[in-house]
């Protein structure tokens, strides 16, 4: 266990004089272990003894009082990384509201953001939206979206190293399996060995290993970003501290998903349920 009922006497935890903060939330791997670190909850009961502890206190304490799933307003079916039933039940399992803003881009999807964000200032007065990223993925995307908003961005995740990455949610018993692979990326293969599973450094590197092993054209140890920052896989957290109950499913298939963006192996549940810790 990495967590115990005592705090640091340095660190403001109490929730009332904490910075109100909404999280950018899918229930992934990234967007969790994020809201883990800037928790003033999770940061009075965590103490790991490592590298995960050391970041979690070097940030401030934050008070989330809301999860906003942002969601393409002409998305015509589910996310098939991240259901939205699935992540509605992780949210009630963390406790805190989730609100989805559907985005397109009429005027803008920068300003659709932008608006989304300014009503989330006004309903919940939060004044930090904390994110996921690792990466500038969107060139400045999320930068400008905050503008003339009041709010501001917290990245806890930002240009770190993947290894770390995976290590802390080791070490912060966070536990997720991968939903969905990019199959140009990691071809079926491997992507067969990693959806529906759950992910650790060493499997995840194990798997990796056995396919250029196998398939050396690949070369999956210098082509893929371990935390999958660049779309080649997605996930859902299971339990994690936070969680009041775990977050699993039970009985699932596999399918393949052909887009003009590329195609995609993605987890089917056939259940999603809670189960009592």
């Amino acid at each position: 266990m990495v967590c115990s009922s005592s705090c640091s006497s340095d660190i403001n935890t109490d929730p009332v004089q904490t910075p109100r903060a909404a999280v950018a939330f899918t229930g992934g791997k990234d967007s969790v272990l994020a809201l883990h670190i800037v928790s003033a909850e999770f940061q009075r009961i965590c103490k790991a003894d490592s590298q995960a502890k050391q970041l979690v206190d070097s940030f401030k304490a934050l008070n989330p009082v809301v999860l906003v799933s942002f969601r393409p307003l002409d998305q015509k079916d589910d996310f098939k990384a991240h259901s939205q039933e699935w992540t509605s039940k992780i949210a009630e399992s963390l406790g805190i509201p989730l609100v989805v803003k559907g985005v397109g881009n009429v005027p803008s999807y920068e300003e659709c953001y932008r608006s989304a964000i300014s009503e989330l200032a006004r309903d919940y007065q939060v004044t930090k939206l904390v994110t996921g990223d690792i990466e500038d993925i969107g060139e400045g995307f999320m930068d400008r979206a905050v503008t003339r908003t009041g709010v501001d961005l917290v990245r806890p995740l930002w240009k770190l190293p993947r290894v770390l990455i995976l290590d802390m949610l080791s070490q912060l018993d966070i536990d997720y399996v991968v939903t969905l692979t990019r199959l140009d990326k990691l071809p079926i293969p491997v992507s067969e060995k990693l959806v529906g599973h759950v992910i650790t450094k060493d499997y995840l590197i194990e798997q990796f290993n056995w396919y250029d092993k196998n398939f050396p054209t690949m070369d999956l140890k210098t082509t893929v970003d371990l935390a999958g920052e660049y779309g080649e896989m997605h996930s859902m957290v299971t339990d994690s501290p936070l969680y009041k109950f775990k977050v699993i499913f039970q009985d699932a298939d596999k399918k393949v998903y052909d887009t003009k963006y590329g195609s995609y192996l993605y987890l089917v549940p056939r259940q999603i349920v809670s189960i009592p810790k």
